[in-house]
């Protein structure tokens, strides 16, 4: 892990600064070299049963979100992690609780989440900053959400034909008969 952490300590854009990032691609090469780590690190023998899982984690993680485990090093104003969004999410569902009542309000942080969670800043530059920082990434940003979104859903069919296999097999089959034969007619 410190390894990994010495890997990973490169320095972020800064937000104010004109250029997008402080090195082009930062984030590829970064994901290369702890790449190059794991790939080292798999080759070792005589790891404890422990080590080894821990060892495939890390490596499935990197596997299966690959870019997107980087995008901090290349757009400005991103955190290296999301700690700051988790604890405002939680700060908000806490208030949330508090202000209905209610220990689950799922429903209202699914509609007005969005609009909760915005915050504005001290100052109307500050607004307009972070707006001038979102507006510049938005199509990264769209094509990694759909990416996200993608990978979501397949996460979710796997769920369902582990746990409601003869449901999602009656869904699919209902699909077929009205793509084929709805043509046929």
């Amino acid at each position: 892990m410190i390894d990994i952490a010495h890997i990973l300590d490169a320095p972020l854009p800064e937000i104010d600064r004109l250029r997008p990032a402080v090195h082009a691609h930062q984030g590829a090469r970064i994901q290369q070299r702890l790449n190059r780590y794991l790939a080292k690190l798999k080759k070792q023998r005589g790891l404890s049963e422990w080590l080894m899982k821990f060892r495939q984690h890390l490596i499935g993680i990197t596997g299966r979100w690959g870019k997107d485990l980087f995008v901090c090093y290349d757009v400005a104003g991103v955190p290296p992690t999301n700690n700051a969004l988790e604890s405002r999410f939680g700060r908000l569902r806490r208030d949330q609780r508090r202000i209905s009542g209610r220990q689950f309000n799922t429903a209202t942080l699914l509609e007005e989440g969005p609009y909760l969670i915005w915050e504005c800043g001290d100052s109307e530059a500050q607004v307009l900053a972070r707006l001038r920082c979102v507006a510049s990434n938005r199509m990264d940003y769209q094509r990694r959400y759909k990416n996200l979104r993608a990978e979501q859903e397949r996460r979710r069919l796997i769920y369902r034909l582990q746990h409601h296999q003869t449901q999602v097999f009656r869904e699919l089959e209902a699909q077929w008969a009205a793509i084929h034969l709805g043509k046929s007619v």
